[in-house]
Order: structure tokens, then sequence, then C-alpha cells
């Protein structure tokens, strides 16, 4: 039988038609690539798309498909999904992909290299409060418990959490920090590690905006949406500038 007569499988016929027209999301995709080509102070541009639907209705590769688009425009793009743990992390991950495109965030880059090699020293210290591993680098106060329960070795167990106790507790790890690192920056940078590097990490690709759009991904982001919305929300709300496009799913 000749190859070229060959029926195609449907994993091929589904590949080919991902590729060509994305059937099911026309629409999404066609509108993603229109706005792309609007300028900033066009009243239609969007800065914000969120891709929603039930678990397994396809988001991601939208997303992926999105990204596609992005690349062939030569437009600069991040993506991260739920591998990362802590909006420290997050960034991480988004500057990691934008070096590997050749753009550099040089003052987050430096200050987030001493924040982990410093979290990792205190990570391993076996004179380290108990607890101390799974929540150092998050702020944690009375007032703001519920940042306990993002913390996945915590789960619903801080549902009936002793707010008291916690705050006692992080006033422990504090000091502990406190004792360890003799260098006040970096005490701060250790405590409040997402007040210190956000203004960095959003420097960094403003300097980007300035000559190229810039796209950032985040995908599943039902999983982590508690953990980035607050964050997002600060930065597309205004309270930190910077002129990007954020694509949600």
């Amino acid at each position: 039988m000749n190859p070229q007569n060959k029926p195609k499988s449907l994993q091929d016929i589904l590949k080919q038609r991902q590729q060509s027209g994305f059937v099911g999301r026309e629409h999404q995709v066609n509108q993603f690539c229109q706005n792309l080509g609007l300028s900033l102070e066009d009243d239609r541009r969007c800065f914000l798309f969120n891709v929603c639907g039930q678990g397994g209705v396809g988001k991601s590769t939208l997303l992926r498909q999105f990204r596609k688009i992005a690349d062939e425009a030569k437009i600069i793009s991040a993506y991260i999904d739920e591998a990362e743990k802590s909006v420290p992390e997050v960034m991480g991950r988004l500057a990691e992909e934008l070096k590997r495109q050749g753009h550099k965030l040089t003052q987050f880059s430096d200050r987030y290299k001493v924040y982990r090699q410093k979290r990792q020293e205190l990570e391993t210290d076996p004179e380290a409060p108990q607890g101390f591993s799974a929540f150092v680098g998050k702020t944690v106060v009375k007032t703001g418990v519920r940042l306990a329960r993002r913390v996945p070795v915590g789960g619903a167990v801080f549902d009936f959490v002793d707010e008291d106790a916690l705050a006692t507790q992080a006033g422990e790890w504090a000091s502990y920090v406190a004792k360890k690192i003799t260098n006040k920056d970096e005490v701060r940078l250790v405590q409040e590690p997402v007040e210190i590097l956000t203004p960095l990490f959003l420097q960094d690709i403003f300097k980007i905006a300035k000559e190229t759009t810039v796209v950032l991904f985040f995908d599943t982001y039902e999983r982590t949406g508690e953990l980035l919305d607050n964050w997002l929300r600060e930065i597309l709300e205004g309270r930190r500038k910077v002129g990007l496009t954020y694509m949600v799913s």
C-alpha cells in the first residue's frame, strides 16, 4: 500500500486542526490576534484576557496557542503554572523565561539570587524552629492568617488555627532570621520578599516593555489564583504601575 494513501489517524487530524485553525476557539484566537495589533491608547485594547472553563476543556492548550501567536509576532512572553508555590518563585520563573529570550531582569535577578541563597541556608539549618521551612519568606501576622492557608502543607488544618498562637510563632521565626542574618537588608529580604522583589521585577520588565509588548501567561489560575490574585490586582489597579498585557487562564 502506498504510504501517501494511508489514512490519517485521529491524532494526526486533531494536531493539524490545532495548528491551522484551533477548532472551537477561533473567536478567542482571532480576538487575541486583533488585540495585539491595537495601540495601547486604543479603547478596544484589552490588557487582561481571562480564559475560563472547567478542567479538561482546553484552557492550557488555548494559552499555548496564544503564546505561539505571540512568538510568531516577535512579542516577548513568559509563562507559569501551578509548579511555583510562592510569588517570589513566580517572579523567578518568569525572569528565567525572559532571560532565555535575551532579556535579563538584572536588578531583580541579582536580588532574587541573594534571597534564594539565604532562604536555603535558613531552611537547611538544624537550629531552625519547627515549621519554619514551610513559611520562610511569607509574612504571617495575626491579621494575615489567610496567608497560612496558602501553604501547601497547611491545607484545611489552618481553618482552625489559633491566630494568637500563629502570630507568636511568626514572631519566633522573625527573631530566628534576625539572629542568623546580620545584614538588615537581607533580613527584610527574607521576611518580606514580595515587597522587596516586586518593585525590582516591575522596573526591569518596564524597561523591556518600552521597546516591545510583554505578555505574561498565568496558567491553571483556578489553583494559583489565591496565591497570585492580590499581587496581580495591586499591579493592575495601579499601585504598582507597569505597561504589560496579562493573559490569565
